[in-house]
């Protein structure tokens, strides 16, 4: 198949690095990106302990349309068996280095076990370097890009920062900070950061002049052209050029869906000087990844350096944390980019902290102050504890799920989290739909697997019906299909451009013809083999599929949605379709039958170990 490049794998034990082409069947059933990621951690599952053991597998991998000049085409996944939940994780990250990495040659990097000394690989114009380097350990993730950007020229280099080195939970990936002109992008969630410090391993530098295998080069530049122009006639266009992501303040604190104060409330009192608008009065610039016209990157000025801000950093940052703001909650994001966490879980984090304080569940000898909400220079002091791990941020450092074990006393009732990933920035008590999507989600709570919250505002926020599961099934196979194919899903969510023009785009690429709805196949091939995954790692079923107990007992306290919680009865029934409409059986797992017809026969049978298809209508035998 056509547009493909090659694979790394790579042994840091051992220093040895092995070069090959991709198989037809990794490129047909998995497209890239983030469906390379969940197979190639399949194969190797029964060899990893755990997330921050040598072990772990760390897959870094892009997608066929990264890197080939068509809009948006610059995505790259972080995968592994996550050191925050246990299973599997992986976060998405834009920039320019999936398109650097692409145009070295290659589509994918598998890092094996751990350096003897800290390191970094270079991946360069057709070559892979493990090189040993002890001088950047300790740096920030600015400034061991700043010395790498010195050494290599014009690259893209992906870092962690001090967090990642002491292997925080949720210690984040940092991308290009070094380079203003580059948007600055983080892979956040579920703790990559902590799988490359575990590894020893500091940072990836990519560099690349090579250039892609298109199959038809005149087809993909005609299809670009019309998704540019589809984009510029977006009635949209212009106020997500104005405001990008930031604007969803406006948007969930008007739907009373803004988390504030551990998601206590759904409005906040100070959204407007955290707000899209005040954001784009106070900007210093605005920067985009690559291939892109949509120069989503709101960048503000913090003492004297800049950082991006984006909703999930102002909500989980500011509106859950109480800070009054914006030029706290830049700060506080900052700090987070610095030291290379992730600012949703950091966010969680200590918004939890905040709110056993005020109960009376963590004493002020425990944490060395007293804190109460919207105290920023305390908020700044905890997310340094965190990073390095001092005092109670040793604690922290772990995610809220242990946090509430290690405070106990009811403090569960109100921990946000779900498989033990901190929930992103929307209240969803009247939101059934998102609530669905944040209990189902494959590597934990997380809503850019299925942001399904707009489609609660319009078709009903405490309806529990059909439609529901319907709909947050589309969007989890659809969302992350984008990652698979390598390529931003904002001018499709944002701008509402029909998402088959990305399949025409696939096709041209590749040279196979294949259809929106044979790329949504391999999506949910995709999402059935994560979860076959999590049951084999860690008995994931129908008991996880769950929400924090606040989300049924704590009634929404103000506003129009006031007195709104969660029904549990009419959930569990919602999650029963759920199951139903994917083909999992009762217990949430994926059947025989499904699993045969995705083509997933070694999760088949490593699911089912003994079954058998007998007889002329396939009935299938077969025990957990």
């Amino acid at each position: 198949m056509r547009g493909y490049g090659r694979m790394a794998e790579v042994d840091l034990r051992e220093g040895r690095v092995r070069v090959s082409d991709p198989d037809e069947r990794l490129m047909r059933d998995f497209i890239g990106g983030r469906g390379w990621c969940a197979q190639l951690i399949f194969e190797n599952l029964n060899g990893i302990t755990h997330g921050t053991h040598p072990s772990n597998v760390l897959v870094v991998a892009t997608g066929p349309l990264a890197g080939t000049g068509f809009l948006g085409g610059c995505k790259t996944s972080f995968a592994a068996i996550s050191p925050q939940t246990g299973i599997y994780g992986d976060s998405s990250v834009g920039g320019y280095f999936g398109y650097m990495m692409r145009r070295a040659g290659f589509d994918a990097l598998i890092i094996r076990d751990r350096a003897s000394l800290p390191s970094y690989l270079l991946v360069d114009d057709g070559d892979v370097e493990i090189v040993e380097d002890s001088s950047l350990w300790g740096m920030s993730s600015k400034d061991a890009d700043h010395v790498l950007r010195e050494r290599y020229g014009n690259c893209s280099i992906a870092t962690i920062g001090v967090a990642g080195e002491k292997m925080v939970a949720y210690a984040s990936i940092n991308v290009d900070w070094g380079i203003r002109e580059r948007r600055h992008s983080q892979a956040g969630r579920t703790g990559m950061g902590a799988v490359m410090g575990s590894k020893n391993l500091k940072a990836i530098v990519a560099r690349g002049s090579g250039t892609i295998d298109i199959a038809d080069p005149e087809r993909l530049k005609e299809v670009n052209r019309r998704l540019i122009q589809e984009v510029k006639a977006s009635p949209a266009y212009d106020s997500w050029m104005k405001y990008g992501t930031t604007m969803t303040v406006e948007w969930a604190n008007g739907v009373e869906a803004l988390p504030t104060y551990n998601f206590q409330k759904t409005v906040y009192e100070y959204a407007d000087a955290i707000s899209g608008r005040a954001v784009h009065e106070s900007q210093a610039y605005v920067s985009a990844c690559a291939n892109c016209i949509i120069p989503c990157g709101h960048v503000l000025k913090v003492d004297d350096d800049f950082v991006v801000v984006d909703y999930e950093n102002l909500g989980m940052l500011g509106s859950n944390l109480g800070l009054k703001t914006l030029q706290e909650v830049a700060k506080a994001n900052y700090l987070c980019d610095y030291y290379g966490i992730d600012t949703i879980s950091t966010g969680a984090v200590i918004a939890f902290l905040i709110e056993c304080f005020q109960r009376g569940l963590i004493a002020r000898d425990e944490l060395g102050f007293e804190i109460s909400w919207g105290e920023a220079e305390k908020i700044y002091e905890l997310i340094e504890m965190i990073a390095h791990r001092r005092g109670i941020g040793s604690i922290l450092a772990q995610g809220v799920k242990a946090v509430a074990s290690y405070v106990k006393r009811g403090s569960g009732e109100f921990a946000m989290h779900v498989k033990g990933l901190e929930i992103s920035a929307y209240d969803h008590r009247a939101a059934t739909a998102m609530a669905l999507s944040y209990a189902t989600c494959d590597i934990g709570a997380h809503h850019n697997r299925s942001w399904a919250i707009t489609y609660d505002v319009e078709v009903g926020r405490t309806s529990y019906g059909r439609d529901k599961a319907e709909r947050v099934i589309y969007l989890q196979h659809i969302r992350p299909l984008f990652d698979m194919l390598g390529v931003c899903r904002l001018p499709w969510v944002e701008l509402k451009i029909d998402p088959n023009i990305y399949a025409e785009a696939y096709s041209a690429v590749t040279g196979k013809e294949t259809s929106l709805e044979e790329l949504l196949k391999c999506s949910e091939r995709v999402w059935n083999l994560v979860r076959v995954i999590a049951f084999l790692k860690k008995g994931v079923s129908a008991k996880d599929d769950n929400l924090p107990p606040r989300d049924f007992k704590d009634p929404v306290p103000e506003g129009e949605t006031r007195g709104i919680t969660l029904d549990k009865e009419k959930f569990d029934a919602l999650l029963k379709t759920y199951y139903e409409l994917r083909g999992w059986d009762e217990n949430g797992i994926p059947t025989p039958q499904k699993l045969m017809e995705l083509g997933l026969s070694e999760a088949l049978a490593r699911l089912y170990p003994s079954w058998r298809r007998s007889g002329e209508f396939r009935t299938y035998e077969f025990e957990l």
